[in-house]
């Protein structure tokens, strides 16, 4: 049996963003119902030349609240992401079940969630669990599965 155990999603906020709207756009990946819910962390560290970044990281960690969160991802991203994810899925998928999604940030911040063409991002991490271990074959099918039910 596959299930989503646990939600990342991660951006950094370059000095010439407000943290708080990056603050948003990462929340805003998360259903609304679940987002007082969300575990937050701002991390502040300097990037080249000094230059101060914030990294701006989102987690939820328990079953309900991830695979809500995984299937409300799926479900708004649009029939073409959900075909791009489709057709990319062993690329996305690393050896430990972990699904990789990058979005827009910008589009996030204004409510819309979509794959990103460009370099800023919201890095996304769908940690799928399995037992007794993780078989890809088993995970991609699952992926495959929810995405399915994404479009009806």
């Amino acid at each position: 049996m596959s299930y989503f155990a646990r939600v990342e999603a991660r951006a950094y906020s370059r000095a010439t963003e407000i943290v708080e709207r990056v603050n948003a756009a990462v929340l805003n990946v998360f259903p609304e119902e679940l987002r007082s819910k969300v575990q937050m962390t701002s991390t502040r560290t300097e990037g080249y030349n000094q230059i101060p970044i914030v990294v701006i990281a989102a987690t939820t960690e328990d079953k309900p609240s991830s695979e809500t969160t995984a299937d409300y991802l799926l479900r708004t991203l649009s029939s073409t992401d959900r075909e791009t994810l489709l057709s990319t899925i062993r690329q996305r998928l690393d050896d430990r079940c972990v699904l990789f999604i990058r979005l827009d940030k910008q589009a996030a911040y204004l409510g819309r969630l979509q794959l990103a063409t460009e370099s800023d991002v919201i890095s996304i991490q769908l940690h799928i669990r399995q037992y007794p271990r993780c078989i890809q074959e088993k995970a991609i099918t699952f992926i495959q599965e929810r995405l399915a039910a994404a479009e009806g």
